[in-house]
């Protein structure tokens, strides 16, 4: 009780573009931030260009990796978790 009114107890919130959960659990941000990931790699830019491939590679991974590694900090990793972003490095 705060001010002697019942706080409310809410399933998750977003708080400075991080989703915090009531059990501490990362893994539906880390899912969505990998899809979008994989959603800004599936851009034909990076393959119909005329850039050589060694920079396209270091363009893909500077962007993708920035998309998902968005608001890591905030991020309570469990083993499940780490899987995620173990496979999804392996995938591109």
């Amino acid at each position: 009780m705060v001010n002697h009114k019942q706080v409310e107890n809410v399933e998750y919130c977003n708080y400075l573009g991080s989703t915090i959960t009531n059990d501490e659990r990362c893994t539906w941000e880390i899912k969505s931030m990998i899809a979008m990931a994989k959603a800004a790699f599936n851009k034909k830019t990076f393959f119909t260009s005329k850039l050589e491939l060694c920079f396209r590679k270091k363009l893909v991974k500077c962007y993708t990796w920035s998309i998902v590694l968005y608001g890591a900090e905030t991020w309570t990793l469990q083993n499940v978790d780490q899987k995620h972003v173990e496979c999804f490095e392996m995938w591109w």
